[in-house]
């Protein structure tokens, strides 16, 4: 089926006439008037593109797999699928006749794959999946039977990956879907040991197919759906067999399901209600649906741990709620949310913002503006400014609140490092959604990767730019010896000038962001103080989207409730101290300083 001729006019290997590094590259060819590459019985096929690829079967496998369980890599339309029936790599003997598993025989008849033969192939795992659209009042989800079948001939392996469609008539297909009865992907690879094949690996081919329903013909939107699925199976492939690793997982602490449709909810109840009425001049697509997301993961996390605010401790398995606090409340949006859900608690932020005018007065009566000065500070810090309007008991709050009240931080930027701080001194769990780094005094910095106490434990040597090494002066006769008559003078002070762009070696490209510096260094305050952190990406839209919470203590850390206050308040000394490297009279001051300036300042849409 595939033949190789050799091509070294370029001076490099080549298969099928290509040279070996453009056989990776996605390069779709129309197939639309060639005979299609499946041929069923009763079924008119036609295959739409094709390209060249280097990925192997396996690699080939594990794409179609992870586009099976997760469908919104190929669909922005979708947020899931949920899994009804999978056979494992067991389908020859789990379905069909009479070796059909007792989960088959329970299935409710919708979501019982549907069969399909496939000459020459054998079937080799079966998989009923059920899409979730992202907006179910548009789109209503589809029950989706998916087959892999493979065939190995000679020296050639084949696999085809079919998508079913629970479907009986284009008019029913969600528009998420192509409006065809059947989805069908073909790798097809060349095993060979030939040692004098110039490149084994690039022998391989995928592409993608429709059985059209009766009477449809291929029109411009199939061409388009078929050519994203195809580019998005050569991708991942190729990705893979380089050797991409994912980076962000999603979904440690909550399942995903149990989000997802928690946040469906609560964007139907309110997200209209509140785009509609924004008063802020920021933009309400970001803010409304960034805060639902939150309070959905709260929601959910709240479900693992407490009692459901309706549900009698008494009769409950779990503890009573305990109420919580969001501090740096901004807009109110995520106390407005969680108060209207039957959660007890309240919200501060040093800035009074429009959008609480728009909250019922219940609501409103539980968004306070007042600054945060902690406990610590209370007793060596000089008496806030005259020039203030109000009395300190109105306009400051300690950060010591009910016992066990869950503390929230969302971008609170210079409250994110407390957050762990505040939450230990009141025998409290939190989530912290770190934004701007900040230091226990209230000053931007860039936050290391770990709390100091933790560098003198594992010292790291700090990564140095090259411009930061000595170098051995430049004389004229050693510039004109190496050519390098264009290297910059040096300051008078020995720092090379700021000028160009920085070189940087491939150590230095990998070095962590300044974000992800931040968040490690809340989830150290947090260990330092006895937590057991846990980290979670936020599936919300904002590039700030990780949250460290923390709900258990480590079994070290425990402090008993007689003589605990005062042993927790000396232990954030300390840590404050140490990490700020200065005492906390000093640190106190500046403190009020910054939050006095920081209350002057115009109020933002967050």
């Amino acid at each position: 089926m595939m033949t190789k001729s050799n091509n070294d006019e370029a001076g490099g290997k080549a298969v099928n006439g290509q040279p070996v590094a453009d056989q990776a590259k996605f390069q779709p060819i129309d197939r639309t008037k060639t005979p299609p590459s499946l041929q069923l019985p009763d079924e008119l096929w036609m295959t739409v593109l094709e390209s060249r690829c280097t990925f192997p079967p396996e690699v080939s496998h594990g794409v179609m797999l992870n586009m099976i369980k997760n469908p919104n890599v190929t669909s922005s339309h979708l947020f899931r699928a949920d899994i009804f029936y999978d056979t494992g790599d067991n389908a020859a003997h789990d379905h069909g006749g009479d070796g059909k598993d007792d989960l088959l025989k329970h299935l409710k008849a919708e979501y019982k794959p549907i069969d399909v033969n496939l000459p020459g192939y054998d079937l080799t795992r079966t998989i009923v999946r059920q899409l979730i659209p992202r907006n179910p009042q548009l789109d209503k989800p589809l029950v989706q039977t998916c087959h892999f079948f493979r065939r190995l001939e000679d020296n050639e392996e084949c696999n085809v990956i079919m998508y079913v469609p629970h479907v009986q008539q284009p008019e029913d297909m969600p528009f998420y879907h192509p409006a065809v009865a059947k989805v069908a992907f073909l790798h097809q690879w060349r095993h060979t040991n030939d040692v004098h094949d110039e490149d084994p690996q690039a022998v391989g081919s995928v592409s993608v197919s429709y059985h059209l329903f009766a009477n449809t013909a291929l029109d411009t939107k199939l061409e388009r759906t078929g050519l994203r699925l195809l580019q998005t199976v050569h991708k991942h492939g190729q990705g893979q067999l380089a050797g991409y690793e994912k980076r962000v997982h999603l979904d440690q602490i909550l399942p995903q399901k149990r989000y997802q449709d928690t946040y469906t909810r609560l964007k139907a109840t309110y997200g209209k209600q509140l785009s509609d009425q924004w008063v802020e001049v920021t933009d309400p697509g970001k803010h409304v649906f960034e805060d639902i997301g939150i309070a959905a993961f709260l929601v959910e996390l709240w479900r693992d741990m407490y009692n459901a605010p309706t549900e009698d401790v008494a009769t409950g398995s779990k503890p009573a709620f305990p109420g919580f606090v969001d501090i740096g409340c901004g807009n109110g949006i995520l106390v407005y949310i969680l108060l209207s859900e039957g959660y007890t608690g309240w919200g501060f932020d040093a800035r009074r913002r429009r959008t609480w005018s728009i909250f019922p007065p219940h609501v409103q009566e539980k968004l306070k503006q007042q600054l945060l000065v902690p406990n610590i500070f209370s007793s060596t810090t000089a008496t806030p400014p005259a020039s203030s309007t109000k009395t300190t008991d109105e306009r400051y709050h300690n950060g010591i609140f009910e016992p066990g009240t869950f503390i929230v931080s969302n971008h609170a930027d210079e409250l994110t490092p407390w957050t762990p701080l505040l939450a230990y001194m009141n025998n409290s769990a939190f989530i912290a959604i770190p934004c701007c780094s900040h230091d226990l005094a209230g000053a931007r910095f860039r936050a290391p990767p770990s709390t100091k106490a933790r560098k003198q434990r594992v010292k790291v040597a700090p990564a140095r730019l090259p411009q930061q090494e000595e170098q051995a002066p430049v004389t004229a006769m050693s510039a004109l010896s190496t050519g390098d008559i264009a290297q910059p003078k040096k300051l008078a002070n020995g720092q090379a000038a700021e000028t160009g762009t920085l070189k940087r070696t491939e150590a230095q490209k990998k070095m962590p962001s300044a974000y992800a510096t931040l968040c490690s260094y809340v989830v150290s305050l947090a260990e330092e103080v006895g937590f057991e952190a846990e980290r979670e990406v936020l599936r919300i839209p904002s590039t700030r989207n990780q949250c460290i919470v923390g709900r258990k203590m480590r079994g070290d850390a425990q402090v008993a409730e007689a003589d605990g206050a005062g042993l927790r308040e000396n232990v954030v000394r300390g840590v404050v101290e140490r990490e700020v490297a200065k005492t906390v009279a000093e640190v106190g001051r500046q403190w009020i300083e910054r939050a006095e300036r920081l209350a002057l300042k115009p109020a933002s849409g967050h």
